[in-house]
């Protein structure tokens, strides 16, 4: 090919290429430029005036020449991928200028306008993902989970589905004793055996599991039209998400209980209305003793909204001092002599009567109000039991026992409030027995943690409801305990089942090789007095021997008492 040949080719090469050139002195003038630069640099150049790249870009660019002059040696970048936007927004160019030579400078321009607005799109869509995510699990969150179940809900009558709704029983628990981070890295790990637990042929879409807050968490099951499809799926979220947890060098045990929702049930046509009946069977689970799944029943809104109204009743009842103890004796079954009294909380509303504990206890934990109860029955208990000693002299009965609460255990303030109380009243501490539940000391290693602090004050601690929660014989000896409280359910079928004899007899003798007393509870015949005397239990309590009494009635009870028993 010959040099005129080659020129022509290069020229029709340049004119054609689908991005702008432009070839420049040093000083900027124009040598060449292709229809395409002159095409995109035309709106930037004052006047339409092309002929020197420095003024015309020097509206969105006004560095650009003292750049250029900078670069004294050939191939030099003077700007690379600089962005100019032109006046009216219609386009955004990127322009490289680069010294070619000892004399010239050349010059691309390529129009980006489309590639930027991808670029925008795919950020866009990368904030909206990070919107939906939560951020300490990697998990959709609350904002996925309304979208995706507005979605479901609009498609319901075609295609079912089901909400379910999980919460840790126990996590708060875990904070307490081991701090934030162990609680968060607990939570991460949970969100791990939610995902790994769901299978496919569970027919879950959308976002699979997810976080809303916290402890709770959901999954939303397609295609599911019975109860019994979702309750399967729940049965194996409990199993997989109740095994201990080894974190560092702790070994944490949590349950969950979930609550479940029908889309063809549901009361609701609105994603937040969904989670809040999903959240009320939950709820439901958790007072049924946890670790369990309930199905969400309309008539449970109306049971809510009656909590709701007992809720603001309790805190009036606290403010107006509505609530009062009760004393119930505890007998020596040997002699049935009195040797001690069980205070026990009651409440007596203007309008409802007296409700029963379990109406409220409950309730006061879940709302937050079980420490002001807790610490107001043991500075009355405490108080009345140090006037009753002061007044019975020698006579007086020895223990006062207490009911401890899980919320009451998990509190960290609740050794210094126990001290203080004792000295307020002048209580010794060796008369004082504070009693928890089977449940709370045998599952929970963080409210275990309490127990050693307690017992340092010099009172006692006493086994509540042995024989009904989570521990067993075998593992009494890792409970630090004095007391065992066989349940009532065990002394109510004394008389005639030998399985329940055998359980006492078992519960005694293994209490009695740890130094640990026993009291049986629920004894209200003198049949059962008699099994149980002659099985070995030390102490009894129940209507056989007095119903729970007032102060009142305490201190008219207790002379005649005395005259009747044995010298």
């Amino acid at each position: 090919m010959d040099s005129v040949t080659a020129h022509e080719a290069l020229v029709q090469f340049l004119y054609r290429a689908p991005i702008g050139l432009l070839q420049a002195t040093l000083d900027g003038e124009v040598v060449m430029i292709n229809p395409m630069a002159a095409q995109w640099l035309l709106p930037l150049a004052p006047n339409g005036d092309l002929s020197n790249v420095f003024d015309v870009l020097s509206g969105v660019a006004p560095g650009l020449r003292a750049q250029a002059a900078a670069a004294t040696e050939a191939g030099t970048m003077v700007c690379e991928n600089l962005r100019l936007a032109w006046p009216n927004g219609g386009r955004t160019l990127a322009l490289d200028m680069q010294r070619l030579d000892a004399a010239h400078l050349m010059v691309s321009v390529n129009d980006v306008t489309l590639a930027e607005q991808m670029e925008r799109q795919r950020l866009d869509a990368r904030l909206r993902d990070a919107a939906r995510i939560d951020e300490l699990t990697s998990l959709p969150n609350r904002l996925a989970v309304l979208e995706r179940l507005s979605s479901a809900l609009q498609n319901r009558h075609t295609r079912p589905f089901a909400l379910l709704y999980i919460n840790a029983d126990r996590f708060s628990g875990v904070n307490v004793a081991h701090g934030a981070a162990t609680g968060d890295a607990l939570l991460r790990r949970m969100a791990g055996r939610l995902t790994r637990a769901l299978r496919a042929s569970d027919a879950v879409a959308g976002p699979t599991a997810a976080r809303l807050s916290g402890d709770q968490f959901v999954v939303v099951l397609d295609d599911v039209r019975e109860a019994d499809a979702a309750l399967s799926v729940a049965a194996r979220l409990i199993e997989a998400l109740s095994r201990p947890y080894g974190i560092e060098a702790l070994r944490l045990h949590i349950g969950v209980s979930i609550g479940v929702v029908l889309s063809a049930q549901a009361s609701s046509e609105g994603p937040e209305s969904l989670l809040e009946e999903a959240g009320i069977a939950m709820r439901e689970a958790k007072r049924t003793g946890g670790s369990r799944s309930v199905v969400f029943e309309p008539a449970m809104k109306h049971l809510e909204a009656n909590r709701g109204s007992l809720e603001q009743d309790l805190r009036v009842a606290l403010e107006r001092d509505e609530l009062f103890v009760v004393y119930q004796p505890l007998v020596n079954m040997a002699d049935q002599r009195c040797t001690g009294f069980e205070a026990l909380v009651r409440w007596q509303h203007p309008q409802r009567g007296l409700v029963p504990p379990s109406d409220f206890i409950e309730l006061a934990e879940t709302c937050g109000l079980i420490g002001d109860i807790g610490a107001r029955v043991l500075g009355i208990a405490c108080a009345q039991f140090a006037r009753w000693r002061r007044d019975w002299g020698d006579a007086a009965v020895q223990t006062l026992s207490v009911n401890l609460s899980r919320g009451q255990l998990a509190d960290p303030g609740l050794v210094a409030l126990v001290q203080k109380t004792l000295v307020d009243s002048a209580l010794p501490p060796a008369c004082l027995q504070l009693e928890l539940t089977e449940s709370m000391a045998g599952q929970d290693v963080a409210l275990q943690s309490h127990l050693p602090a307690l017992k340092s004050l010099g009172l006692t601690l006493a086994l509540d409801d042995f024989g009904t929660g989570y521990s067993s014989l075998a593992c009494l000896h890792q409970l630090p305990m004095d007391v065992v409280k066989i349940d009532r359910s065990f002394v109510s079928q004394s008389e005639t089942s030998a399985h329940h004899r055998v359980l006492i007899d078992a519960t005694v003798r293994v209490a009695r090789s740890l130094g640990m007393g026993t009291v049986a509870e629920g004894v209200e015949t003198t049949g059962q007095a008699e099994v149980l005397t002659r099985l070995g239990c030390d102490k009894g309590q129940g209507y056989l021997f007095s119903r729970p009494m007032t102060a009142a009635q305490v201190a008219l009870w207790w002379p005649q008492t005395m005259a009747l028993s044995p010298a």
